[in-house]
């Protein structure tokens, strides 16, 4: 590029030459004042390069346009910054930037790596891998503005998972053979069975390597995937006897007015079970209510229960559950939509899913559910080994295994896991016998949220 390098005398020549420009394509004469800013600036079209594999297992890459316009750049004129807050995906060429619109009270020029002052220009390319400066100048020479002016990009793919390991190992995992994962009040804790007996397996989301374990004590037949965590106290179904924990450790009885069997899921506002005769709510975990099904309740699954509630995507007052698992080897899905206003409220209902071959519900052993980032996320075991992440992004009707996005380390070895999420969108993993855990986070969900108004 043969820059347009400006001294003092060539400058103010300049201004005077271009005292009606406002350097935009559609600009037009104005009257000459002293006001100086830019006022927009719009990203023209850029180059990512995707990174990727062939049919051989090679290594290959290819490139893609990206809508600059997607990006927009915001400026915040009492600090003189201008930066687009959404950053530009990843791989994105940032060293051959050009701007499809400029728009401002003034003159513009931006300064090059030699320190030079040359006049912006209209498909000008300009390398963004640092910061660049640009000063407006008034159009009758008196005053001037320089902005700093960043083009950010992501160095992470925003629909990939980072992760990192907590611990290779830790002997108190020995000897389990089912755990259910819970985060409660930034504690995490594996409710188990280990050698046959109830234990219960914590530590501090800040120093997650520390573990300590504890025999659980007022559990007779204990079956952690039955565990539901509510309203901030653990809740289990022991031979048909409603029981409480608040550490996970020690249990008492719940004085309900209806015998649950079974606990099914947790909502927003309730806790769902079955008795003998039905399917039943609580706002409290005593008073139960008969909720309605779409179906017998010996419909519900029996083996490799799991459950999850999220939000309606149309509606934060209205949220759904998932029951899943199988009965007599066939796979079964139930839904309930739920007002959680409490104005009306809907049936469960009965996901058919042994006839569908669109990536039905995957049904294996020993696996865990969660609700992530407005969607559904599925893990298993399989082979003694951790199963890829499987994604239902509509409400439960199909689920996609995962091998790109929504990734998970490979060849995780385990005959049993925990599986949650936290507040701050982390997932937490713990592996059995070995006691690996790990901790990831979609990048995405990792971005700082820049600003974006300026008033003051």
């Amino acid at each position: 590029m043969l820059y347009r390098i400006l001294t003092p005398i060539l400058l103010i020549a300049a201004l005077a030459g271009l005292g009606s420009s406002c350097n935009d394509s559609s600009s037009t004469e104005v009257a000459s004042t002293g006001d100086c800013a830019i006022t927009r600036l719009t990203l023209g079209s850029l180059i990512r390069t995707i990174y990727t594999t062939n049919e051989a297992g090679a290594d290959t890459s290819y490139t893609v346009s990206v809508a600059g316009a997607a990006y927009p750049m915001y400026i915040d004129h009492i600090r003189c910054d201008i930066y687009n807050p959404d950053s530009l995906p990843q791989h994105t060429d940032i060293e051959k930037i050009a701007f499809s619109t400029l728009v401002s009270d003034g003159t513009v020029t931006w300064r090059t790596d030699l320190g030079n002052d040359t006049l912006f220009v209209a498909n000008d390319t300009i390398n963004f891998s640092t910061p660049r400066y640009f000063t407006c100048y008034s159009l009758d020479g008196t005053q001037q503005k320089t902005y700093r002016v960043t083009v950010n990009v992501h160095n992470s793919a925003s629909e990939e998972f980072s992760w990192s390991t907590i611990s290779d190992e830790n002997a108190l995992f020995e000897g389990i053979t089912a755990q259910k994962l819970f985060v409660n009040n930034g504690t995490l804790c594996v409710l188990a069975v280990k050698n046959g007996l109830p234990v219960a397996l914590l530590a501090s989301t800040d120093t997650p390597s520390d573990w300590t374990s504890a025999p659980i004590d007022g559990i007779d037949a204990f079956a952690p995937a039955e565990v539901q965590l509510f309203k901030g106290e653990y809740y289990f179904a022991d031979r048909g006897a409603l029981k409480k924990s608040g550490d996970g450790i020690n249990w008492v009885a719940v004085e309900a007015d209806r015998n649950i069997v079974r606990l099914l899921a947790v909502g927003k506002n309730r806790i769902y079970g079955l008795a003998a005769d039905g399917a039943y709510s609580s706002a409290d975990g005593q008073h139960w209510q008969a909720d309605e099904t779409d179906g017998s309740i010996a419909d519900f699954p029996g083996e490799s229960v799991v459950a999850v509630w999220d939000k309606m995507a149309f509606n934060d007052n209205f949220s759904y559950l998932l029951v899943c698992g199988t009965t007599d080897g066939e796979t079964v899905v139930w839904k309930k939509v739920v007002d959680d206003n409490e104005v009306a409220t809907e049936p469960w209902l009965l996901f058919p899913q042994g006839d569908n071959g669109n990536n039905p519900y995957p049904a294996l052993a020993k696996s865990a559910l969660i609700a992530y980032d407005g969607k559904i996320i599925y893990a298993g075991i399989d082979n003694d080994t951790l199963s890829n992440f499987y994604l239902s992004s509509d409400g439960g009707r199909t689920w996609v295994e995962q091998t790109g996005g929504y990734n998970l380390p490979q060849g995780l070895e385990a005959k049993n896991f925990g599986l949650t999420a936290d507040d701050d969108d982390y997932v937490w993993i713990t592996c059995a016998p070995s006691g690996q855990v790990l901790k990831g986070r979609l990048n995405r969900l990792s971005y700082d949220d820049n600003q974006k108004v300026f008033d003051r």
